[in-house]
């Protein structure tokens, strides 16, 4: 899943609509290099690249208005003695949001009927139902014995099943965290303890926030599809009490009345936890400033695990139908592991590959300075928070807890984030019971789940 879609009402990257989000409006993108509409033949074909050196092999990858792929790709051809890449771009340079629509839909058709290119820019597509299908490949076997090269609990996490079909350079953590005075500081409970919790202390549904206007029903669920879905044998399971609960919360969660956490609401008792979007030491700096020093990760309130979520970045995948997988791989390694990524600021979240990985939290640590004054490593957009700096070892042996605390993968559908929307409002409105709520969903989600097989 890619930053374009996963944004949702969490304040912490805003910076991001500058960056990634270009592709999505109707303004004209710059020109950030060559890109190849999609009336090309799109997969490799196991030719040489004209007007190269004549012997490397071209593959193509297929994106949707990325267009900064153009950097990744060029510094991978310039190394590549056996391989050339070359960007398809479904979106024209000038576009409207109807062309652009058209484009994805192109794109996502010609991917779900085997035709995509030869690697491929899994933003708005439905990973775990393509990889089941049979149409990503799986990048378990080109991983075997590399494995330590990279957090290896995070490739955990980003298994569909037994099977990985996605990889990208980097990833930010989704998880709830609260005011350990409040809500106690171990880690992970259920959705009924944190109820009990709130209520406790004279507070309901609403003393949790950071879900902005989203519909917090079906965020909850997004986190947790997991527990309700068997995508290997394309089951669906949400009649159930773990779901009921889920409905029941979000129908007291009154979305008009919550305001963004601060300092101040969490010292007024408003706030006690709050659903935050991490990516950065800096990032943990911040909101551990925000809860006073004090701030416990609490997790997504799940039956089981940590309740801490992965979400991948850049995410990309392999055609299982590409007469080229060990060069498409290549690439996907290259992306994944390179250090192109270093100097290129678009690239944001904690990097998958473990050395990058490690290099990121000693430079947390280095304080770098201008005219003789401390440079801030970031600031939150509370005033009541304030700069942090170079972060202390202590610090940064607790976002390496963080991280090593994910156990599960945050699983966007948009097709299934529109069914639980649609029929949450039904239920919220008093329309129909939890039951026949939870049934309706069942049943259309399971009408989805068997067209795709």
């Amino acid at each position: 899943m890619s930053i374009r879609k996963k944004i949702r009402g969490i304040c912490a990257v805003a910076v991001l609509s500058a960056t990634f989000l270009a592709g999505c409006g109707g303004e004209k993108s710059p020109d950030l290099g060559t890109s190849f509409q999609a009336d090309l033949p799109i997969q490799s074909d196991g030719t040489d690249h004209p007007g190269q050196d004549g012997e490397r092999i071209t593959l193509t990858l297929g994106t949707i208005g990325n267009r900064n792929l153009q950097n990744v790709v060029d510094a991978y051809n310039r190394q590549s003695e056996k391989y050339f890449v070359e960007i398809v771009d479904y979106l024209p340079e000038q576009y409207d949001n109807a062309v652009w629509e058209a484009s994805a839909d192109r794109f996502r058709m010609d991917v779900a009927t085997g035709n995509g290119t030869d690697i491929i820019d899994l933003d708005q597509l439905d990973v775990e139902v393509l990889g089941c299908r049979g149409i990503l490949m799986d990048l378990e076997p080109f991983l075997e014995g590399t494995q330590e090269r990279y957090l290896t609990n995070i490739l955990e996490c980003l298994k569909t099943g037994d099977a990985l079909y996605e990889l990208g350079p980097s990833f930010a953590l989704y998880t709830v965290v609260g005011n350990g005075a409040e809500v106690g500081m171990e880690n992970g409970w259920t959705l009924e303890e944190m109820m009990k919790c709130f209520a406790d202390k004279g507070r309901d549904s609403n003393a949790l926030t950071g879900f902005g206007s989203e519909c917090v029903s079906t965020a909850l669920t997004n986190y947790l599809l997991e527990d309700f879905i068997d995508w290997e044998k394309g089951e669906a399971d949400f009649c159930k009490e773990e779901f009921y609960q889920i409905l029941r919360f979000g129908a007291k969660w009154d979305a008009a009345s919550v305001s963004k956490i601060s300092v101040e609401s969490i010292k007024s008792g408003t706030h006690l936890a709050a659903m935050e979007l991490i990516l950065s030491v800096a990032g943990y700096q911040q909101r551990m400033q925000l809860f006073g020093g004090n701030m416990a990760v609490k997790g997504i309130p799940c039956n089981s695990g940590t309740g801490v979520a992965v979400s991948l970045y850049y995410e990309m995948g392999i055609n299982a139908h590409s007469e080229c997988a060990e060069g498409a791989w290549d690439f996907l390694r290259f992306y994944t592991e390179g250090s192109w990524a270093e100097d290129d600021w678009t690239i944001i979240g904690f990097r998958i590959e473990r050395n990058a990985f490690e290099k990121q939290l000693e430079q947390a640590m280095v304080q770098e300075y201008y005219e003789g004054s401390p440079l801030p490593k970031g600031s939150f957009d509370d005033p009541d928070v304030p700069y942090v700096y170079a972060a202390t070892q202590e610090e940064v042996a607790a976002v390496r807890e963080l991280v090593a605390l994910a156990d599960r993968k945050d699983a966007y559908n948009r097709i299934i984030r529109n069914i639980i929307d649609e029929e949450v409002g039904a239920y919220n409105s008093g329309a129909q019971t939890v039951e026949q709520t939870a049934q309706k969903i069942q049943n259309r989600v399971q009408l989805y789940l068997d067209e795709q097989r």
